[in-house]
Order: structure tokens, then sequence, then C-alpha cells
């Protein structure tokens, strides 16, 4: 009887042991979790909240957006006509600044803090030279140990003039392209935000760099102040 229950007892605890380093090995250990998920734009600060994008955040008292980004070094020495794009769209890697949020929460952000899109260019428009309408935008850039710089701080530009940023809206061109396009550097009819300053078809002639004396390193994240201008 004695050594039926010694046996017995063995049984259960290898059992037990086989049990419990099945469940070790599907636990996740932290170093083989997943790793490169968007981090946030930062701790909300006092009157911010988070879109459904938790890199867009807002401020409905200062009626401003806040959107998280990286530099792209790329274009310290190749032209583009892009300021920030989405990285999830199809022109994710062909701006100054490669966005973290999505353009199409950003347009809706945009809205809802009280902004209003034009919504009048369109496809045919871009090869006529004609100028983006809509809410006129501040744009400021900040990172870590730098205060707001203006967006045109940035930026170089082969013929340079004023910046003019509008929110064009242009949110079902947005859809329909899925380019990604924030803040484009010239008027544009898919760009959330594109820049007054130079009509459609401009950046044909005209060449936008980002501004290396100015912008931090490669893969510095930043965030991207969107205003009601003042």
């Amino acid at each position: 009887m004695r050594r039926k229950l010694f046996w017995g007892f063995l049984l259960i605890m290898a059992i037990s042991l086989a049990v419990v380093g099945c469940e070790q090995q599907n636990q996740v250990k932290p170093e083989d979790s997943a790793t490169g998920q968007d981090e946030t734009v930062a701790a909300l600060a006092e009157g911010e909240e988070t879109s459904s994008d938790p890199n867009i955040v807002f401020n409905l008292d200062k009626k401003e957006v806040t959107v998280l980004a990286e530099v792209n070094g790329k274009y310290f020495t190749e032209p583009t006509r892009h300021g920030v794009v989405y990285a999830g769209g199809s022109n994710g890697d062909k701006s100054v600044l490669r966005g973290l949020g999505d353009e199409k929460v950003f347009y809706e952000t945009m809205v809802s803090v009280g902004f209003e899109p034009s919504n009048t260019l369109t496809m045919e428009d871009m090869s006529k030279g004609v100028k983006v309408e809509g809410a006129a935008l501040d744009v400021y850039v900040t990172w870590d140990g730098q205060e707001e710089i203006p967006f045109s701080g940035i930026i170089k530009a082969s013929e340079e003039r004023p910046m003019d940023v509008r929110f064009g809206g242009n949110i079902e061109n947005a859809k329909e392209y899925n380019t990604g396009c924030i803040l484009c550097l010239d008027s544009c009819a898919v760009g959330i935000t594109s820049n007054a300053a130079y009509e459609t078809g401009a950046s044909a002639d005209i060449n936008f760099y980002g501004n290396s004396d100015v912008l931090p390193a490669d893969g510095t994240k930043v965030k991207v102040i969107f205003r009601a201008r003042e």
C-alpha cells in the first residue's frame, strides 16, 4: 500500500513539473516581446487628449494638434516635396519627417478641434499651378531639449518663400490614394495640409530638403504641432 502511494506521489509530481515547464515555455520573455511599436507622443500635458491614434494628441483650449514623427536623414541631401508623411502610407519614406500617426486620424482630429478644411483642390489641379486654400496654420517642431521652432526652420528650398500652411483637407483623395501625406511642401490635392506659398506642381522646378543644420540626427523622434494661425 505504501509503495502504491509512493509511486502515485511521484506520478503527481512529474505531471505538475511538466505542466509548470510547459507554462514557462509558453510565457513570452521580455526580450522576446514585440518591439518597434510606435511610442506615444509623450505623457499628456494639461489640457491634452489622445485621439484614436496614440501618436496624435490634441488640445481643444489651445486649438492645436500634435503628431509624433521621426527625422528621415535621407532628405538632408535628396530633394522631396513631402514635409510629413505617415509611415504606413505609400509615400511613408519620402518625407523629411516620417509621421508615426495616421493621416486620416490626423484629418479627423483637426476637424474635431475646429479647423475648417477647404476640400477645393482636385487631382486635375495638380498640373495647373493652383494654390491650396483652407484654415491657416502655424506649424512648429520640437524634440527633447529643443524649444519649439517654426516648421519653415527645418526646411531648405532652392527658391525660398514664406511658408503658408493650409488645411486643404482632401480626405477623399487621401483615402483613395493612401499616400499618408500629412504636410506637403507645395500645394497638394492629396495632402491633409500643404504649403500655399508654392502652387501645385512647383516641386517640379523647386527642390526641398531637410535642414541638417537645424534638425537632429536621422531617426530622432520629434513632435509636429499644428495650431490656428495667430
